[in-house]
């Protein structure tokens, strides 16, 4: 269906890639109109840009041809989408500024709101704009989130500009939701779990928790209502989801055996450590000359604990992440913790998985049968991930306060 999208495009780096975004717009059937900002003028080739969309690049505010272009725009608008997003511009949005034409536009359209920030990492976690994004996501303006990698200033770091299949998707996403998951309560746990040794050292993994907070995000996009339970990451709060923190294994089984009985989706994406040290030191230990041995006790299983507390119409979602992917073996995994669907990664491949942005995930159901979802950004395959939920989950009746469609031919899931 041909959707009219506004482009929003401000002064960053990464306003050239706006160029293949129309295109990859266009290529999806949709009408695309360029506003841009003066600074974005230095950025990217407005002719170009007018041959790609086929339409004039709009930035003046005050424009002889037409004094209420912002309302005519406004009007006609199904998504305004600014990509990229820099960090002037998120502020003149949370503080309702309107000094050009694409943040009057901002205050004008009633049509869903998306951003897709690119900036340096220092400016993007700055206390300011961490606050101006809490204010925008308050207001129901969906946040593509940034990646971590390469930046314009040679450093790696977090606020790259999001792929373009991420954004792509992300807007398809948005244009087709009305809000199917609302009145649905979800927990999701992400990032690794930290056992102390002593008050310095600690067991842990390399999980970084980018693929539980990409479904935390993506299930409050479809209007869910969000828990997320994390351990120890660096990654800022998804927009619009109730995140409480933890660090060791015990923690995370106390918190999600006490909230789960309260949400309908529980997708447990954290990678908890597998033993504890028994008798964690009080104080640091100092090296003198000698071997130092550990003895470990084993942590709790905590996809098993949380399949013995659920109840008829619950849907429960382990994660794998495997050395060898053995079809067989997963099945038998997931029928022996009793979820409802495991998502299985190699972790042997260093392209995908930990710290990476992108995944590459099989999902196995309790019938026996997989489903490869393929390689893509941890945003992409979330949303492909709820939208299987979606075929096979019944919501049970004490939850039918949003609008998702119940699949007449399956029966509500249980124990």
């Amino acid at each position: 269906m041909c959707r009219k999208i506004l482009l929003g495009i401000t002064g960053s780096i990464a306003a050239y890639k706006a160029l293949e975004l129309i295109r990859l717009l266009r290529q999806d059937g949709h009408d695309v109109q360029v506003v841009a900002t003066k600074s974005a003028l230095h950025f990217f080739p407005v002719l170009t840009a007018e041959v790609f969309s086929g339409h004039p690049v709009y930035s003046d505010l005050f424009d002889p041809a037409c004094s209420v272009r912002h309302i005519e725009l406004a009007r006609e608008a199904d998504a305004l989408l600014i990509a990229p997003a820099s960090a002037d511009f998120l502020s003149k949005m949370a503080l309702g500024l309107a000094d050009d034409l694409l943040s009057t536009l901002c205050l004008a359209v009633t049509c869903p709101v998306l951003v897709a920030p690119a900036m340096e990492e220092n400016m993007y976690v700055h206390p300011a704009i961490r606050e101006h994004r809490i204010t925008l996501a308050a207001r129901g303006v969906f946040e593509i989130a940034p990646e971590t990698g390469p930046l314009a200033s040679g450093k790696e770091g977090l606020g790259r500009f999001a792929s373009l299949e991420t954004i792509r998707h992300s807007l398809k996403t948005k244009l087709l939701e009305n809000g199917s998951w609302s009145g649905v309560r979800v927990l999701v746990s992400a990032g690794p779990t930290y056992e102390p040794i002593d008050p310095v050292r600690f067991l842990g993994n390399r999980s970084s928790g980018k693929m539980g907070y990409a479904l935390a995000a993506a299930s409050a996009a479809r209007g869910a209502h969000v828990t997320l339970i994390s351990g120890p990451t660096s990654l800022p709060p998804p927009p619009g989801v109730d995140v409480r923190r933890i660090e060791t294994a015990e923690d995370l089984a106390n918190s999600m055996s006490k909230m789960f009985p309260e949400h309908d989706i529980c997708f447990m994406a954290a990678a908890v450590s597998d033993y504890r040290p028994d008798r964690p030191h009080p104080s640091k230990k100092k090296k003198d000359g000698t071997s130092w041995t550990l003895s470990l006790l084993e942590n709790p299983d905590i996809l098993a604990s949380l399949s013995r507390q659920k109840s008829p119409g619950q849907f429960l979602v382990g994660f794998a992440a495997e050395s060898e992917m053995n079809p067989e073996k997963l099945l038998e995994k997931l029928r022996k913790k009793g979820a409802d669907m495991l998502l299985a990664n190699d972790i042997s491949r260093p392209d995908i998985g930990f710290s990476s942005d992108e995944n590459e995930m099989t999902l196995f159901s309790p019938d026996g049968t997989s489903l490869p979802l393929g390689k893509h950004s941890k945003t992409v395959l979330s949303n492909k991930i709820l939208d299987e939920i979606e075929k096979v989950w019944r919501r049970p009746a004490a939850s039918t306060k949003g609008n998702m469609e119940q699949p007449n031919e399956i029966a509500p899931l249980s124990d």
